[in-house]
Parts: structure tokens; sequence; C-alpha cells
């Protein structure tokens, strides 16, 4: 029989999710704060709080929602990624991306194995924090049409990075399942998982191009979830052959997010636009926002607050981070086209937050770490957005972009209508 007592306090939970996730996304334009933030916060009032949920319930579904948030995940950082429009920007922002990974992923690892922790802790701890999150500035929100060039270099590494520390832990995971450590071994089988997923990714997205084309030109409501749903049925297919699942989902909305540049580089010839439209964006942007506001509650009821300890390794970890952006961004932009102010921005840069939250729960969902792991990287999430916000604030001035000279026609019109206030 149904308890609406229970039914009514989980659709009590589900609007206050939603609304702290908006509210959050509203605060964060003045603050800079991101809207994760409190979505966590609201998490750990639900549960080590007021024990209004039981974490074993919550771990027993870790496996699942895992899965579920790391696909929708990889397939909008591939869906947003315009490879045209920042093409000036792919180099350098590749460089930057993963020169800054080695950089922070090393000092971490360093850390950790001096702190006295062993070689497979330190080095999936390294991969979760090493990728920046750019969702603590909200201008620097779209990878696709960046404002200057500052913005467009941290926003593409950000998009570069967050699907890369993923793929890294899940194959450290893939090692350890397998009991298998060998280079020599590991290689090839890396090699031919990453394949498999790209060719098997990037094939399914060549064919369903058109189908998608044809579906919105005659305007099929909800397209996009045809979409999503060949992404759920690619992962699986590719999983099952021994391919990487989650990369032939990056690379799936990759090449969607690209088709027209990619058809017309393939001398395709087509009167239909190959490109995904508004709607779809938006209503894949709804979809995102809808499952990581859930997930990000989830993330905060798993964490334990029992253990000061972890907090203060993450702190640690943090300022390890700043060290390693300091010194990472230094290399990566040397004898750059980028003003010292650019670069200074950069180096503020050393917020973690999607990326790192998703990670963490990875090794636990696979048993190999216990859930105390979620309290380091908590802290580290919430001391990285501090730093940044409070550099930030301190140069407040870089932030502002530029708005573009008005062309003379522009002008004569404003002159014109001047004349008659």
């Amino acid at each position: 029989m149904l308890d609406y007592t229970e039914l009514n306090f989980f659709m009590l939970g589900a609007a206050a999710i939603l609304l702290i996730g908006f509210i959050g996304r509203a605060i964060a334009k003045k603050t800079s704060i991101p809207y994760m933030v409190w979505l966590m916060v609201f998490g750990i009032l639900l549960v080590p709080i007021f024990s209004l949920a039981k974490i074993s319930v919550l771990l027993s579904a870790l496996p699942f929602i895992s899965v579920l948030v790391i696909l929708i995940l990889l397939f909008n950082a591939g869906l947003v990624l315009k490879i045209k429009k920042l093409a000036g920007l792919v180099h350098r922002a590749a460089i930057s991306a993963f020169v800054n990974f080695a950089v922070s992923a090393g000092f971490v690892f360093a850390l950790m194995y001096f702190l006295g922790y062993g070689p497979l802790v330190s080095i999936i701890t390294a991969f979760a924090v090493g990728s920046v999150s750019a969702e603590v500035i909200p201008s620097l929100s779209k990878v696709d049409s960046p404002k200057d060039k500052k913005s467009g270099l941290i926003n593409l590494e950000s998009a570069i990075t967050e699907p890369v520390c993923i793929i890294l832990v899940l194959v450290i995971i893939g090692a350890v399942l397998l009991n298998n450590y060998q280079i020599g071994a590991l290689v090839p089988a890396l090699v031919s998982q990453f394949s498999i997923g790209i060719v098997l990714g990037a094939a399914l997205a060549i064919a369903w191009i058109p189908a998608m084309s044809y579906l919105q030109r005659n305007r099929y409501a909800y397209s996009y979830v045809a979409s999503l749903a060949l992404v759920f049925v690619l992962y699986i297919l590719v999983q099952d052959i021994g391919g990487s699942g989650p990369v032939s989902a990056l690379i799936f909305g990759l090449v969607i997010a690209n088709g027209e540049d990619l058809y017309k580089a393939l001398r395709y010839r087509h009167s239909a636009s190959f490109t995904i439209n508004e709607k779809s964006k938006s209503f894949n942007d709804l979809i995102t926002f809808f499952t990581m506001s859930f997930f990000f509650v989830y993330f905060g009821g798993l964490i334990l607050l029992n253990d000061y300890y972890d907090f203060l390794l993450g702190v640690a970890i943090a300022l390890v981070l700043l060290m390693a952006r300091l010194v990472g961004t230094k290399l990566a932009l040397t004898k750059s086209e980028f003003s010292k102010d650019d670069k200074r921005l950069a180096s503020s840069m050393v917020s973690r937050g999607t990326a790192a939250a998703v990670v963490a729960t990875l090794p636990i969902a696979y048993g190999i770490l216990n859930v105390g792991f979620i309290d380091v990287i908590f802290a580290v999430i919430i001391s990285t957005i501090t730093i940044t916000w409070v550099m930030l604030f301190m140069q407040r001035g870089n932030l502002e972009v530029q708005t573009p000279p008005k062309s003379v026609k522009q002008r004569k019109k404003v002159s014109d209508v001047e004349k008659w206030v």
C-alpha cells in the first residue's frame, strides 16, 4: 500500500532540490559560488545531520547512479564542443589542459605518497582532482561561444580535462578489477578499449546525424530524446564487446555537435542542415541540470563528517593544487599571445567541481576505496572553490569582458535616435 507520508516527503525533497539548483545558479551570477555547493550542503542536511535517509541505501544504488551520471556528463561534454569556433584556441588550450593536468596530478600523487598512502590510492586521488572546473565563473559557462580568449582557454581546458580524468580513473579501476598492473598488458588493452569506443561512437554518430536532421526538419517533438537513448544503447554495445562505453558516449556527442563541419570536410553534398538545433541544446541543458542537481544532493548525502583528518587532507590537496596551477600555467602559457592579466586569471582557476565529484564515487562503487574518500574530495571541492573565489575577487577587473566597438552604421543609428531625445 502506498504510504502518502513518504510520497509527500519525496515530492517535497525533489521540489527542494530543483529550487535550490535554480536559486543556486541565480546566486552564482552574483557571488561566483557554484550552485553545486548549495546542493551538496542540502544533501549533508538530509543524511549526515538529520538522518532522513540511510547511507547504506545510497551506497547500494551508487553503481547505477555513477554510470548514468557519467554517460550524461560525457555526452554533454562532447555536445558543447564546437571545434571550428574554437579552432584558434584548440592548440593552446590542449597544451594548457594536459600540462596543468599532468602537473596537478603529479603534485597530488607526491603529496599522498609522502603522507604514507599506497600507489593505488595516491594515483586515484591524483587523477580524481586533476581536472579544473570553469563552473566557478558563470560567465564562462558556454564552451562554444567564448567572449574572449581567456574565457575560451579556461572553458576549453575544463572541457578537455574533465572527460580525461573520468576515463583515466576508469582505466585504473579496470586494472584493479582485472588484477593486472603490467604496463605491457595494460597499454594494449587500453588502446583496444579506446579504439573500439572511438570507432563505434563516431560511426553511429555519423550515421545518426542525417536522421537527427530529418527529425528536426519535420519538427518531431523531443527528437533529442532519441539521441540520448542511442547513447545508452551505444554504451551497452561497446561495453559488451570489450570497448570503453564512456569514450563512445563522449565521441558520439562530439561528432553530433560538429556534424555540419564534418560532412563538409567529407565533401558530402546535402541541402539540409546537419547542425543540432537550439531546442535540442536547451533540452540537453535541462536534462543535464536535472541530473546533476540530484547527483550533488546524493553526493552530499554520502559525506560522513566524522573524521576531521579527511577534511584537513582535502585542504592540503587544495593548497598543493594551487601551487601546481601556478607552475603549470607558467609552463603552458610561456611565449603565448596571452597578456599578463590573462595568465594571472588562468593561474587563479584552481576550482574542482563536477568531474571530481563524479570520479570520487567510482572507486567506492567498485569497492576499491571506502566512503571516507567522499569527504576528502568534498573538502577539495570546497577549498579550491574558496581559493579561486578569493583570487578572482582580488583581480575582478580581469573578469570584465570588453564590449566590441560599435560599427559606423550602428553609431549612426544611435546618433539619429539621440537627435530626437
